[in-house]
């Protein structure tokens, strides 16, 4: 066998004329001896460049699977610093303190620039970080899955530890389950109201602008803040610690599943461990801030386990999901879109989650989904609603510009669903047997997630956590990118992000980190956010995404061979 793949006994047609009449050459004067000999040298030098190349793309790979764990490690760090310093512009004030219970803080009263500075340091590094990681693994970072494991499970455990930082929500929290606690009802008691009948040491610890407002969460979410006033009795402290240790707990188990839910396959798994367990900007933005946000995450991801084989089961747990936050039915729109072409499992399904979600809200009745209700008309700064909400209400009435709004809201949603859709990256589940539709489902969950989140009218950083679980279970691809920029601005946009009237805000907070912090927000941020959303529309045009792709409402011409045989 020559090296060019033909029989040595016969020769190739456009053999030279001396190999085609057999007369033999022998010596360097021999074409095939020169052509082999050519050949050989050629694979080799080809095969050095690729083995070069190779090298040269594991080390590029492993320097920035390095990196992104030393910018994971460094991002930690500072919010964990950030915390130990105390109450300040960006930092909680927790009353009543036990010193030998967590969180943990030294009362140094820092320079509000100073702890402003290190978060964002932190989120921008954390974000960077993300970045690395996404494609080092890509690349073929190949590092110990233990070790990324541990490196999830250790920062959560760290940042749980010191006080929640740059959102007062988790205040609210605790005074929704005080108020039950004392036998009131949070879904019709707003904290102003129980702060006027006495003093409490919990309700009256929180912060404006929520103590008038009314619990929009669902009962499952009550009922933990229930058990966490329960536990932490007249302590602000201890009580906001059950509900940091219930959201730390929920990220850990549910970037344990998703790695149980991608298989065996370790470079999956790699992906999940960084993205999703260990990913700085879910720890900034969720578990820093204690948002019960990933508390409904969890359960929608255990719902997404059962999925595969158990679709009621599936239904009842995402029904929980939903009595957590109700946010989280945009998981279970991607779960019953990936049963339609099975009407009966879908209705399985829809039957399991109508059981749960009925049975549960029935518990705290009706008015616990027209408060949730009420909030679907807030447009919250730092979108690109916002600034045009500001702008078209200097000449136009404010109710109509925010109906116009609203509907753009939900017209950008579809459009950019049905976009994404087209070029979306494939799903990281194996398919468990014939009817498993959990890879479908995760990946349509991803694309939802995003579509709502870069088109809504009311987004906020923690809103991120179900994107980014469901894009660490699908394949790399340019939307990691952009989903970093739009989580790392969102998540600077709002530090210090407590009101600057409330009473433990205003003493620390600078009129110039006012300022700064407010033009971040209210006009950075949108001009970003809307780069994030033009970016994922030019990505999924380029990759051939139409826009409207379906044959319906036009009706699809026949072949020219059927209408000849109608004929």
């Amino acid at each position: 066998m020559n090296t060019d793949g033909t029989s040595a006994d016969k020769a190739p047609a456009d053999a030279p004329a001396a190999e085609q009449t057999g007369v033999e050459l022998t010596g360097d004067d021999s074409p095939g001896a020169a052509g082999a000999a050519g050949a050989a040298g050629a694979v080799g030098a080809v095969g050095a460049a690729g083995g070069q190349a190779s090298a040269a793309d594991d080390r590029a790979a492993d320097r920035d699977g390095r990196r992104a764990v030393g910018l994971y490690l460094a991002s930690t760090v500072l919010i964990v610093a950030a915390g130990l310093l105390g109450p300040s512009v960006v930092v909680l004030t927790l009353t009543n303190r036990h010193a030998w219970l967590p969180s943990y803080w030294f009362d140094t009263k820092p320079n509000d620039w100073l702890v402003t500075m290190m978060i964002y340091v932190a989120i921008l590094l954390g974000g960077y970080g993300v970045f690395l990681a996404a494609r080092a693994i890509k690349n073929g970072w190949a590092p110990r899955l233990n070790r990324l494991v541990a490196l999830g499970i250790g920062t959560t455990a760290a940042v749980t530890l010191v006080p929640p930082m740059a959102s007062g929500d988790v205040l609210i929290y605790a005074a929704y389950g005080r108020i039950m606690s004392l036998g009131g009802n949070p879904y019709t008691t707003a904290p102003a109201d129980t702060i006027r009948l006495g003093y409490d040491p919990v309700i009256a610890a929180t912060e404006r602008p929520w103590q008038g407002a009314k619990s929009v969460y669902g009962p499952i979410a009550t009922w933990i803040q229930w058990f966490s006033s329960w536990v932490g009795g007249d302590s602000m402290q201890l009580t906001v610690w059950m509900l940091q240790l219930s959201v730390a707990v929920s990220m850990i188990v549910s970037g344990l599943l998703l790695m149980k839910l991608v298989g065996p396959d370790l470079v999956n798994r790699r992906r999940i461990a960084m993205l999703a367990l260990a990913n700085p900007l879910l720890l900034w933005t969720v578990l820093a801030g204690a948002h019960n946000d990933a508390i409904a995450v969890m359960f929608a991801i255990i719902a997404l386990v059962l999925f595969r084989r158990h679709i009621f089961w599936a239904g009842i747990m995402l029904g929980v999901a939903g009595c957590t936050k109700l946010s989280i039915g945009l998981v279970g729109v991607a779960m019953l879109w990936s049963l339609r072409a099975d009407r009966r499992r879908a209705l399985i399904f829809c039957l399991g989650g109508a059981i749960s979600m009925a049975g549960l809200y029935a518990v705290v009745g009706l008015e616990a989904l027209q408060q949730a209700r009420s909030n679907s008309s807030f447009i919250s700064t730092g979108t690109p609603h916002k600034a045009l909400l500001s702008f078209f209400t200097l000449f136009l009435p404010n109710g109509l510009v925010r109906t116009v709004l609203a509907i753009a809201a939900w017209v950008g949603l579809i459009v950019v669903a049905i976009l994404l859709s087209q070029v979306f990256p494939k799903s990281l589940l194996p398919r468990t047997h014939p009817e498993d539709r959990a890879p479908e489902a995760i990946r349509y969950t991803a694309i939802y997630a995003i579509a709502w989140l870069v088109t809504a009218m009311y987004s906020l950083p923690w809103y991120d956590i179900i994107a980014w679980v469901a894009l660490a279970a699908v394949a790399a691809s340019k939307v990691d990118k952009l989903m970093v920029i739009r989580t790392t601005m969102l998540a600077i946009a709002y530090v210090p992000g407590r009101d600057p009237n409330a009473r433990q805000v205003a003493p620390f907070l600078s009129d110039s980190l006012e300022w700064f912090s407010t033009r971040l927000r209210d006009t950075i941020c949108p001009a970003i956010e809307l780069g994030v959303l033009i970016g994922l529309i030019v990505w999924a045009r380029r990759g051939g995404a139409q826009w409207w792709p379906y044959d319906w409402p036009r009706r699809k011409s026949r072949p020219e061979t059927e209408k000849v045989a109608a004929n």
